[in-house]
């Protein structure tokens, strides 16, 4: 985590970098194992959102009330997927960000469809967990490639727009061409 009021020269500096976990290794996690990983997380940041904490500095030693928001998630697009409870890639629906079929990708149709939206998402976020086995949320996930995210639970955390995708990850690993 970086500290967003902070002066940008000063924002990314490792002294004023938090990091609140790694992720354990040595393969990479599945989206249900990312979602339990993300969960005590998400639970601190309501915390902070909703009580604050306080904080001393030299000019106020007894504490000053600051409340903490999360304001963007940016990591390369596999990860993107499993934060945000989007199916991967190969699902149904091929793009994060709206509803374009892997049916359609090839076709001009494919272009017209509808945004998603962050309340479409979290209502199918919901939806997911209502089935009662497993069979019936794998079958909900290749229909609807969503399942819950734990990101749902920060009221004020937009789950299309705050999610981002870092151009540069993809560009190292030779996933994108540059121009």
């Amino acid at each position: 985590f970086s500290i967003c009021n902070l002066p940008p020269e000063y924002r990314y500096h490792t002294s004023n970098l938090l990091l609140t976990s790694i992720s354990p290794g040595p393969k990479e996690q599945n989206p249900g194992q990312i979602q339990w990983f993300l969960r005590p997380i998400v639970s601190d940041l309501l915390c902070l959102w909703r009580n604050g904490i306080k904080v001393p500095t030299e000019s106020c030693p007894e504490g000053h009330l600051v409340w903490v928001t999360l304001v963007a998630v940016v990591c390369d697009k596999p990860a993107a997927h499993k934060i945000r409870g989007f199916g991967s890639h190969s699902d149904t629906y091929l793009c994060m960000c709206c509803w374009i079929m892997q049916a359609d990708k090839d076709k001009a149709v494919a272009f017209a469809k509808m945004i998603c939206t962050n309340a479409e998402h979290r209502q199918l976020g919901e939806e997911y967990r209502k089935p009662a086995n497993t069979t019936a949320c794998k079958n909900f996930v290749k229909e609807h490639a969503t399942w819950f995210t734990q990101l749902s639970r920060l009221p004020y955390f937009d789950l299309i727009s705050q999610i981002v995708v870092d151009p540069m990850h993809n560009l190292f690993l030779g996933m994108s061409v540059p121009f």
